[in-house]
């Protein structure tokens, strides 16, 4: 058995959580306060494409993630799915303090979220990346739906750390209904999810469509297309990677298989976002892409005015501050 703590208890942090529980292991899970109670006395619950799962009350440890215990602090791995302009704020409990995680697994999109947990807890501590094809959609307080599987969760050593750790966490994680594996060639994986999640996440957002109603209603697709063969121009740019000769060629042979017919009815986690009135993640993907693109001296129109229309959801006291 290994002792896992779940930062967040959004969509992620509980189907974590949850499969982990589910698996046998020790799991803690560290929410906002006024999500505490709720959480304790009643079962959290799993339904949708990887089974229908109750987990009673006391299945799962919850504590407040402002002041997590020092069994909380201490665990095997932090599975961190903040987030990503969250992630100081919370780790801050877990810097400079003892006991300390002995690794850390970031469930993040984009770009950056490894770099930003290494910066705030430091070199001693292995930190391992993810790219997580799988759609949850939060229905509730304690209940998540599965909507979308077109992969296993994918986790590997981005920062050069030994994987040791995360062999460890994947084996004994492996016995839940959420599947994880060791991903060797993990850079790789998380630039392309990266380019899926920049050509879909902020169209669905804007427009309410599912992924499958977004790669086959023509005027998504194409900005699906435009949007795609910016961000392949930036990648082969900046990292050598360029999983497709044309933004027309990712659409029509990568893109459209993998959402029809397994994520055909799932809706984007920039939608939900803004659904909640929540701060989305467009700065660490298209956001990252449009920087990655002056950066290179490459042009990037169709993600800047994908960028100012996602800022134009938020009050504009939020962005000037």
């Amino acid at each position: 058995m290994i002792a896992a703590t779940v930062i967040g208890a959004g969509s992620v942090g509980l189907g974590i959580a949850a499969s982990l529980a589910v698996a046998g292991q020790r799991v803690t899970l560290l929410a906002r306060a006024a999500s505490v109670a709720a959480l304790r006395d009643g079962a959290i619950t799993v339904s949708g494409l990887h089974g229908d799962h109750a987990l009673p009350a006391g299945s799962i440890a919850i504590e407040d993630a402002a002041t997590p215990s020092d069994g909380a602090r201490g665990c095997d791995m932090l599975v961190v799915t903040t987030k990503a302009h969250d992630i100081a704020a919370a780790l801050a409990p877990f810097a400079g303090a003892a006991p300390a995680p002995r690794a850390v697994l970031s469930l993040h999109n984009g770009i950056g979220a490894s770099e930003a947990i290494r910066a705030a807890l430091g070199p001693a501590i292995p930190v391992y990346a993810s790219a997580m094809m799988i759609g949850l959609e939060r229905q509730g307080v304690a209940h998540v739906a599965s909507k979308a599987a077109s992969s296993p969760i994918n986790a590997g050593p981005l920062l050069g750390d030994a994987t040791a750790p995360l062999e460890r966490f994947v084996a004994a994680a492996q016995a839940g209904f959420l599947p994880i594996r060791v991903d060797p060639a993990i850079r790789e994986t998380v630039l392309f999810k990266l380019l899926f999640n920049t050509c879909m996440n902020p169209t669905g957002a804007l427009t309410g469509l599912t992924y499958g109603e977004l790669v086959t209603h023509p005027a998504t697709r194409g900005l699906i297309e435009r949007l795609a063969e910016e961000t392949l121009a930036v990648l082969a740019a900046e990292h050598g990677y360029r999983p497709a000769a044309s933004g027309v060629a990712y659409a029509r042979d990568t893109l459209t298989p993998i959402v029809l017919p397994r994520s055909a009815g799932h809706r984007s986690s920039m939608l939900q976002d803004i659904a909640a009135g929540r701060r989305t993640e467009i700065d660490s993907l298209n956001g990252a892409i449009a920087r990655l693109g002056r950066k290179g001296g490459i042009a990037t129109p169709t993600h800047d005015a994908l960028i100012d229309l996602i800022a134009a959801r938020r009050p504009i006291e939020e962005i000037a501050a």
